[in-house]
């Protein structure tokens, strides 16, 4: 499953298809036909993955709103003695010469955004689907927290602001040098993602929150998914695409998800 799965993803980044989350579930779904829980997949994930779509499109909607987007460079600056990380990353390890094996990898992290999440829940689900639906319901949480700070307190990303600092957006610059355009579906075309959907950093949050929940039954996953989480925070530094502090408030919103799912758990069993 893991190699099919692996193929499958991979053959999307060669060649040029944007990955989104009907993708992964279109996959998911076939690995459990096979697997002899078609049905029970098609039951349990499409609550999820309606609301999740629901999510998505109101994320763009948040950008029409009219809220001036706000500038926290100043913020990060300080929490760094005065340097923007994304400035000395990119000063460090980006030629705008050629594509860098780190210019590769980082856009692989950042793509694999909607797969990671989906792919550790359905390893919640295969094995303990009252455990799966605690996972996506701090998922779903999450989400709709950011969403709202979306919706009021937009931010810049480092790419948007920065450009007088040097910033480069280098997953648009990777894709132009390698001279093959993204197909996104017709779908996600028409949702407008929103630029300024940079505070929180949901692509920070998803693995931390895979993680936190893998801990106490999957260990194994933890330990996977704890480096990896580290991984995408450096990569959407150095992409220019979040600060080090959205990624650090995408972890600060991933507990709050799990500690009010989690206590909202506690207050529905019925006591012994």
């Amino acid at each position: 499953m893991a190699v099919y799965l692996a193929v499958i993803f991979a053959v999307m980044l060669w060649r040029g298809v944007s990955i989104e989350p009907q993708w992964v579930a279109l996959a998911l779904l076939l690995v459990a036909v096979a697997l002899g829980r078609g049905k029970a997949f098609i039951f349990d994930w499409l609550p999820f993955l309606v609301l999740f779509f629901a999510y998505e499109v109101m994320r763009g909607f948040a950008a029409k709103t009219g809220f001036a987007a706000h500038d926290i460079t100043g913020l990060e600056r300080f929490l760094f003695f005065g340097s923007l990380p994304t400035v000395t990353l990119q000063h460090w390890f980006y030629n705008p010469n050629l594509i860098g094996v780190q210019d590769w990898a980082a856009m692989v992290l950042y793509f694999l955004h909607f797969p990671v999440p989906l792919l550790v829940g359905f390893v919640f689900w295969w094995n303990r689907r009252e455990h799966y639906w605690r996972f996506v319901a701090a998922l779903l949480l999450m989400c709709f927290l950011a969403f709202i700070t979306y919706l009021f307190w937009p931010s810049d990303p480092p790419w948007y602001i920065n450009k007088q600092d040097g910033v480069v957006k280098i997953i648009d610059e990777t894709i132009r040098k390698w001279g093959v355009q993204y197909f996104v579906s017709p779908v996600y075309t028409n949702l407008n993602p929103n630029k300024f959907a940079a505070f929180p950093s949901l692509h920070a949050a998803f693995p931390a929150l895979g993680a936190m929940y893998a801990w106490s039954r999957y260990r194994w996953l933890a330990l996977i998914l704890i480096p990896y989480t580290a991984c995408v925070w450096i990569a959407i530094v150095y992409l220019g695409e979040h600060y080090f502090i959205d990624a650090l408030a995408g972890l600060v919103y991933a507990v709050v998800a799990t500690l009010l799912v989690e206590a909202f758990v506690r207050r529905a069993r019925p006591s012994s």
